[in-house]
């Protein structure tokens, strides 16, 4: 039985569960899906595992999907539809030495790390031992340069965007450095 369910039989499967999807709307109507009901243990094993297998594929190409979407709007916001994309730079704090800052935290460090460092705590930890915690976290952290691509409904979208979008459906709009 294993053997019948392969990549496109689950395709098939998937397609019959967007169309009742579809069908029933937003209602948490139960699934009718035959070809699965029919199914021995091993072969729904078998089924979950290339479910798991699909969704990290799917996974992988929505990641591949945002870089390019991202590459194509630096510094810029695209409307879609009631959606806003917004491709932005963004900072975020790398230790130089991550057997540094440990060696700092000593006896405190399962209250900064989870799993990574928790620059709030250690901060704290650093203001608990009188030091000034803006210099303790220049010292062990840099700030590294990433770009982000924020996907947000438009009224959860910052302001001064949906006011530069207007009521246009489908418009990109260059952003000002003091904009981002």
């Amino acid at each position: 039985m294993t053997s019948e369910i392969n990549r496109d039989k689950l395709i098939a499967i998937l397609e019959e569960v967007k169309r009742q999807r579809i069908l029933f709307g937003e209602e948490e109507e139960a699934l009718d899906l035959t070809d699965v009901d029919g199914l021995d243990t091993q072969a729904l094993v078998f089924l979950r595992d290339e479910v798991e297998l699909l969704v990290k594929d799917a996974r992988t190409l929505k990641s591949y999907i945002d870089d390019r979407i991202r590459g194509l709007l630096k510094d810029k916001v695209f409307k879609f539809g009631q959606r806003v994309f917004r491709g932005r730079n963004a900072s975020k704090l790398v230790p130089y030495d991550k057997d540094k800052v440990i060696e700092y935290l000593g006896d405190d460090w399962k209250a900064a790390i989870r799993p990574e460092f928790r620059t709030t705590a250690i901060k704290a930890i650093a203001q608990k031992r009188g030091q000034n915690p803006n210099v303790v976290i220049e010292s062990l952290f840099e700030r590294v340069e990433t770009e982000t691509l924020d996907v947000n409904p438009l009224n959860k979208s910052p302001k001064f965007i949906q006011e530069l979008l207007g009521d246009k459906e489908i418009n990109e709009i260059n952003l000002k450095d003091g904009d981002k």
